[in-house]
Order: structure tokens, then C-alpha cells, then sequence
């Protein structure tokens, strides 16, 4: 029997996405079709369902290739198209939003001179109708009904995409149900059916209709939902940069509702949590490979046979280690690079932007300084400025922190850089508005939750 299948369902991105479709000079720019609306293009999203598939793989307990379903690069004669066929999912929203950031230089932890640029995304919680269609031909009916629960898993832990996921946005949920429908191509009803279906999802866009579908979780995920506070007495201040310097203002952001809600970038809070963690994991004697003085010492050196020290972001002792790694990409050596990504491999810790539960309406209060002369330790003659910072026991942040399969040694490093955070060890923000954030609660799903629900009870 020769049947294809139909997977649909309503999807939404929590803090945006930037489907990119290039940049010119230092600004990146959303992917949009012939009617100029914004996509996400459907090859991107196959790509991320293939990598998705390819890390899930052993939870599936599945010993067929993955080429069987998403295709492979032609050799010679010799190659195979997927049977996964994703649509373009057109984005619900027309409002796009500019997103300023600095680079920063991995190994020092500095701004790159000259590395401002600025992307478009997406709004927080803007959707779009998903379509992926399972071609005949990949084997028997069972086994297209495991390969469908396998995705229904892997959309359910939910996906990032777009590009710029370090920045804290990109993540991609399901709303709703999965819906499945099939259709018998051994008979002429069945094929006019699937025709049809292809024609009205192109004329009149993607129907939620047929079999819903359970939308579970893949165990080895650990999520984190975190509701953070700024204490009494404490301010912040994370600035976009959209403001002159003498009056900086906090990062806001318009909602697809066209709500307007503080934000604090999940950027600035995975180089904080980065950072802590490497410190802890140096002081558990892990061999930690990118280091800051370990490249200055290459970058300065005299030796002709010294390597380039940009070699240390893949994680690289030695030009020939790369050979040794394509070996055995699992482990880099670096549990910090291996954790947080390098050059060579993505990382597996995705942290959000945190957005305030309440508008932009109330906490905000205008704060006067006078700029100090790193010099002379006085003022500087004319440098008076202002800028807003956030303050007030009463606002709350969400954030979200996901992480795959992780270790127990990460999860500890997790927990105490949490602790920290809590504790006011950590702060946020610049110069004059650098305050705490302390966890107002803390729940967990998925794996190693227990370590996680021991400090929700010290928190909570």
C-alpha cells in the first residue's frame, strides 16, 4: 500500500525569530517572498528537523539511515531525495523589528571595534501555519507512523530557527495540536484527495485539519522556567543603544498584540551564566581551552610556528586536532565550548530573552549622573547625563533556559550559577544601572529535574 502523509499545525515564536534571507554591510535582513510577506523558509526549517533528527536519533532506537528520509548530497550517479517536503510557512505579522548588537570577541569577552550590526525579526509571539508533507515511496506504513511520532517528539521540545539563537530568540513551539492526515494512493479517490489538499494549501493557505496528534517530549531535555525580580531598592539598566549616550533608556519591544513589554536579551544573560561557568568549571580542574590568556599569549607571540589563535573558538589545541574531531564530533574536550558552542560544533543551552510580564506603562525612573575621568578619578568637566533604569519589587521577568542532553556536572554549574544570580554574586546591566535580579520561583520539566526541584525549594 502507497500512501503520503500530511502534518499540520499552528505555530508560534515566543521572543521572534529572524528568518534571514542575507545581509548588506553590517544589517541583516528577514526572508520574504513574491507578495512581500515574511517566510520562514521551508528548506531552512527541513535543515533543522534533519540536525533535530540526526541528535534524536538514539532516543528513537531506530537503526536506519537519515538520509532514508531527508535525502542525501549527490555522488556521482549516485544519490536520494528526501521524502520530507517542507512548505513555506508564511509569518502572521507585518510589523518587523530592529534588533541592535554588539560582537563580541569569544576569547576577551570585549566588543569587536566596528562589530555593531543590527538585524530584523519577528515580534514576540508572532505565528504562522506549518505544512509538511511525508512523500510515498520510504518504506512500509509502520514505519512512516514511527518516523511521524519521532517528529511529533522533536516538535514538541521545540525548535530553533532563523539563525541568531545566541541572541535569544529563534524559538519555535507548537500551539495547539499536530493534525495528520493520509491518503490511500493506490486508488484514484485517494490521489484526487492528496491533489486537492496540495491545491487548496497553495490557493487558500494551510488547513488544521485530520487525526490531531500528541505532541510529547523528548526525555533528554532539561527546561528550566525561570520568574526573575529586581528587589526593592535595586535598578537596572541593559540599553539598546537606539538613544544618544547622555540618555539611555531600557530595551523595549512590541509584541505581535502590539503590546509593548521591557526586555532583558537573553545575550546578556548567556555571557553572564558563560562566563560563571567557566570559572566553575576551571575550578573543577576541567581543561578549559578557550581562555583568555591563552589567546593573547598566541596572538602576541614572537614563534613563526605558533598557530593562529582564532583556532582556540573551534576548540582546537592543534591544527591537525580538527582531523581527530571530524572523527569524533561528539566531545570538543572543552566542556564549556561543548556546552555553549564553538566555531566547530552548535552548543546545546538556549537561553531567551526575558520579557516583563507587565507593559512598558510604570518602573521606569530617570536617574541623573556625572561622568568620571578614568584618569584623574574626578569628574569629567561637561559630561553630566541621564538615562532610565527599571526599578520597582513589582515587575516581573520570564525567562526560559533549555538544555540537551545534559551532563550532571552541567546541571550543577547551572544550579550554582543560578545561585549566584539569586544571591546578587551576578549583576546585570551597565555601568550605572547594574543591579540584581533575584528568582521570585523556578520550575523544571523533562530530565535531572531533581537537582533542579532541591534549589526551587530553597528559591520558591
Amino acid at each position: 500500500m502507497k500512501s503520503a502523509y500530511k502534518l499540520t499545525a499552528k505555530i508560534v515564536f515566543p521572543e521572534g525569530a529572524a528568518p534571514g534571507a542575507g545581509g548588506l554591510g553590517n544589517r541583516q535582513f528577514l526572508a520574504k517572498n513574491g507578495k512581500d510577506e515574511i517566510v520562514l523558509r521551508g528548506s531552512a526549517l527541513a535543515g533543522v528537523l534533519r540536525t533535530a533528527y540526526a541528535h534524536g536519533k538514539r532516543m528513537f532506537s531506530e537503526d536506519s539511515k537519515i538520509s532514508r528520509w531527508f535525502g542525501s548530497a549527490s555522488e556521482g550517479d549516485l544519490d536520494s531525495s528526501s521524502f520530507v517536503q517542507v512548505a513555506d510557512a508564511v509569518v502572521n505579522c507585518e510589523t518587523i523589528l530592529d534588533r541592535t548588537h554588539n560582537l563580541i570577541n569569544r576569547h576577551t569577552g570585549a566588543a569587536v571595534k566596528k562589530g555593531l550590526f543590527s538585524l530584523e525579526a519577528i515580534p514576540p509571539m508572532a505565528g504562522a501555519d506549518l505544512s509538511i508533507t511525508l512523500k510515498p515511496g520510504a518504506g512500509e506504513i509502520e514505519e512512516y507512523i514511527r518516523f511521524i511520532n519521532n517528529i511529533s517528539k522533536i516538535m514538541g521540545n521545540g525548535l530553533l530557527v532563523g539563525g541568531n539563537s545566541n541572541r535569544g530568540i529563534g524559538r519555535m513551539i507548537v500551539d495547539g495540536e499536530l493534525y495528520l492526515r493520509s491518503f490511500d494512493l493506490d486508488t484514484l479517490d485517494g490521489i484526487a484527495d492528496f491533489l486537492d489538499a496540495e491545491y487548496e494549501e497553495r490557493k487558500t493557505g494551510v488547513a488544521m485539519t485530520g487525526e490531531p496528534q500528541t505532541v510529547s517530549e523528548i526525555l533528554d531535555h532539561l527546561v528550566i522556567s525561570l520568574e526573575l525580580g529586581i528587589p526593592r531598592g535595586e535598578d537596572i539598566l541593559v540599553g539598546d543603544g537606539q538613544a544618544v549616550d547622555y540618555a539611555l533608556k531600557p530595551q523595549t519591544v512590541t509584541f505581535a498584540d502590539g503590546t509593548e513589554h521591557w526586555r532583558i536579551p537573553g545575550s546578556s544573560i548567556r555571557g553572564i551564566f558563560r562566563g560563571w561557568m567557566t570559572r566553575l568549571a576551571a575550578r573543577d580542574d576541567e581543561k578549559i581551552r578557550d581562555s583568555t590568556a591563552q589567546w593573547y599569549e598566541l596572538d602576541e607571540s614572537d614563534d613563526p610556528n605558533a598557530y593562529n589563535p582564532d583556532f582556540i573558538g573551534w576548540g582546537f589545541e592543534k591544527p591537525k586536532d580538527r582531523e581527530e574531531y571530524q572523527k569524533n564530533p561528539e566531545k570538543l574536550g572543552d566542556p564549556i565550548l561543548d556546552l555553549f558552542g564553538s566555531m566547530y560544533k552548535k552548543g546545546r543551552i538556549h537561553i531567551t530573552d526575558a520579557f516583563s510580564q507587565t507593559t512598558t506603562a510604570t518602573d521606569v525612573q530617570d536617574r541623573m549622573h556625572v561622568a568620571i575621568d578614568r584618569f584623574s578619578g574626578g569628574s569629567h568637566e561637561g559630561a553630566l547625563f541621564q538615562n532610565q533604569v527599571l526599578a520597582g519589587d513589582r515587575l516581573r521577568f520570564l525567562l526560559s533556559i533549555s538544555l540537551a542532553m545534559p551532563s550532571e556536572k552541567e546541571v550543577e554549574w547551572l544550579i550554582k550559577t543560578l545561585r549566584a544570580l539569586h544571591l546578587g554574586i551576578l549583576n546585570i546591566g551597565s555601568a550605572k544601572g547594574c543591579g540584581r535580579l533575584e528568582i521570585k520561583s523556578v520550575s523544571a520539566k523533562g530530565c535531572r529535574v531533581e537537582a533542579i526541584t532541591k534549589f526551587a525549594r530553597e528559591v520558591n
